[in-house]
């Protein structure tokens, strides 16, 4: 969801370089790609070794939870997405929305898109009791295709991921993805992808490629 359906990642970016302020530290893009897709915990503490930061968890966690807050509520939708998710929802074609985010933050993030996020058929949030695993193991995948349908199998699923975390969960929940890289956050050397195909914007997706219906 972060990064792929709402522009969150700027403002993940603008909260962690506002709590880094006073120890004269910058957020290096090399760290933000190794922590996108992540959970919270699991990012955070590679955030506090990289840039060897005096803090714990939860006093980390603390000041962020209290910057999202206030930000996320603004975050808007990525070029492309709604448009993709009305697109399916209207011809019956089933879609099911797993998110590293806390429910809580879920909350927050989509708050201002209700209508469009409530076309989803199931919703999984990385604090999941039933998500054992965070990305890049294949948890929170396999948990949102038997809500949304005990009958699919994995190879009746395409994944939308704009992390390399999400596209490694989604290869070993054997599912074909779509990594939709977003070259703000892209690093200097090029990355062989896992993916089936990679896109730079959901506007360049092509439904009809994958044997969906075509945009009308």
């Amino acid at each position: 969801m972060d990064g792929l359906l709402l522009d969150t990642e700027t403002i993940y970016s603008q909260v962690t370089n506002k709590i880094l302020e006073p120890y004269n530290k910058t957020f290096p893009i090399e760290t933000k790609l190794k922590m996108m897709g992540r959970d919270v915990r699991t990012a955070t503490e590679i955030l506090l070794a990289d840039l060897d930061l005096p803090l714990t968890f939860d006093e980390y966690d603390n000041q962020a939870t209290e910057l999202k807050q206030i930000y996320f509520g603004m975050a808007m939708m990525m070029p492309g997405a709604e448009r993709l998710i009305r697109h399916l929802n209207a011809h019956s074609i089933p879609i099911a929305l797993a998110t590293s985010s806390s429910k809580q933050m879920f909350e927050i993030k989509t708050a201002a898109h209700k209508d469009i996020f409530g076309l989803f058929g199931s919703t999984t949030c990385g604090d999941d009791p039933e998500v054992e695993n965070s990305k890049p193991a294949p948890d929170i995948f396999l948990t949102a295709m038997r809500r949304l349908d005990n009958g699919l199998e994995p190879e009746d699923c395409l994944v939308f991921e704009d992390a390399e975390n999400g596209v490694e969960a989604a290869r070993s929940a054997r599912m074909s993805s779509v990594w939709v890289q977003d070259l703000r956050f892209a690093g200097d050397e090029p990355v062989e992808s896992m993916a089936t195909e990679r896109i730079t914007s959901l506007l360049e997706f092509d439904p009809v490629k994958y044997g969906l219906p075509a945009y009308d």
